[in-house]
């Protein structure tokens, strides 16, 4: 049985930003607000250098940054309370600026998702294939949606009309969670299982976290509809906080069909202690655990656009391959050595340099025109300026970093 796993340079292609890109988008945007409301040190007003230089620290990505938030919170020192209002006010920031790129790549992702046709061929040859990804963004749905490709992402269609006036929205309650009670569709059924591991631009806890909801438009929606549900959320959120004139962070006000106030808290998960324990995290364990069962069913594992850096991630991929008849295909444009902590089944694991378009193309390509050639051109020239103008806002020293998460 087959499966994908996916990091953030598999929509590196569509337009999303890798760690360094975000990282240098990210670091700008907070320094000039902290002189501003955003931030409030006012209950420890040293502890703002010591954030400003975080912040500045140019060997910190932005991951490492909101992990050195939360070393200091969990050592429960003089400054832990404020580390962590800090660290929650930075998660939110860092969700809100990845739902900007989503926006400001749509265009460039439209044409993109083109190219990725050979995923209904994949889906013909390997039937179910399970899709793990630990990516904020809603690229993949978009690209089954496009490709007209049967997913499921482990959420019911909701029948609850409670919050049916902000956008549509599929639903999971906590029980189902508990009990592993997803919707995904049966080894014999043809489509794609989407995981989403770390939490996700769509994904919500609400209900004192009784419920998780994910904004879905209807299947055969045109291109962007996904996004535009999310924005429907957000739209709703803005209204009921301007009308009552206070807000939380990292959560959505709204109201409910009856009007009664409710708190749409944020997925988004990312810092140095996924999964550990030791304060809250709304993405819920139960998809990772999910993962773990579900790759013991998985042969070939085609690992694209990731590097390696979740420790929690690498321990269940080290594990499964050194199972029998486990082997893991690496695409990174990049890489050349299998990942150290995989060195002793590096028999197992074979590295091609090349993305999401390479691995698709296995399976089909478009239909080659005379404008094909020009076609790539300008879409690969768009994308390096995109970057390039990421790099450039920070540190121009840091062009040379990776290109994976």
């Amino acid at each position: 049985m087959r499966a994908l796993f996916l990091g953030a340079g598999a929509s590196y292609e569509c337009g999303m930003p890798l760690v360094w890109e975000f990282t240098n988008t990210l670091r700008p945007n907070i320094l000039k607000r902290l002189d501003g409301r955003l931030f409030d040190f006012r209950k420890k007003p040293a502890f703002r250098a010591h954030f400003e230089a975080i912040l500045s620290d140019p060997s910190l990505h932005y991951e490492q940054m909101v992990g050195a938030l939360q070393d200091i919170y969990l050592a429960r020192g003089e400054n832990s309370a404020i580390a962590h209002d800090v660290y929650r006010q930075l998660v939110e920031c860092i969700q809100i600026l990845l739902l900007e790129d989503q926006k400001l790549t749509l265009p460039l992702f439209k044409e993109k998702v083109k190219d990725y046709i050979g995923i209904k061929n994949l889906v013909e040859q390997h039937p179910c294939v399970h899709v793990f990804s630990l990516n904020h963004d809603i690229n993949f749905e978009e690209i089954c949606e496009y490709h007209a490709v049967n997913y499921r992402d482990g959420f019911y269609h909701n029948p609850d009309k409670r919050y049916a006036h902000i956008a549509r929205f599929d639903v999971v309650s906590k029980e189902q969670l508990d009990a592993g009670n997803f919707n995904f569709l049966n080894n014999n059924e043809k489509g794609v299982n989407l995981i989403k591991l770390h939490g996700s631009l769509d994904m919500f806890g609400i209900e004192d976290l009784s419920v998780y909801i994910k904004a879905s438009p209807p299947r055969g929606a045109p291109f962007g509809a996904h996004f535009e549900e999310i924005l429907r959320v957000e739209k709703h959120s803005h209204e009921v906080v301007a009308n009552m004139e206070a807000r939380g962070v990292n959560e959505l006000f709204v109201r409910d069909e009856s009007g009664e106030l409710q708190f749409m808290r944020r997925s988004l998960l990312t810092g140095a202690h996924k999964f550990k324990g030791g304060f809250e995290q709304i993405a819920p364990r139960a998809l990772f655990d999910e993962f773990k069962k579900r790759i013991h069913m998985i042969t070939e594992l085609d690992v694209i656009g990731y590097g390696f850096g979740d420790e929690h991630v690498n321990d269940v991929l080290s594990t499964w391959l050194a199972s029998d008849n486990a082997v893991m295909n690496i695409y990174d444009p990049f890489r050349m050595n299998t990942p150290d902590f995989l060195e002793s089944n590096g028999g197992k694991v074979k590295i091609v340099n090349g993305g999401l378009s390479d691995y698709f193309n296995q399976y089909g390509k478009p239909t080659a025109t005379i404008s094909s050639g020009l076609r790539k051109l300008m879409l690969d020239s768009s994308r390096d300026r995109l970057r390039n103008k990421r790099l450039a806002a920070w540190a121009p020293e840091n062009d040379s970093k990776a290109t994976t998460d």
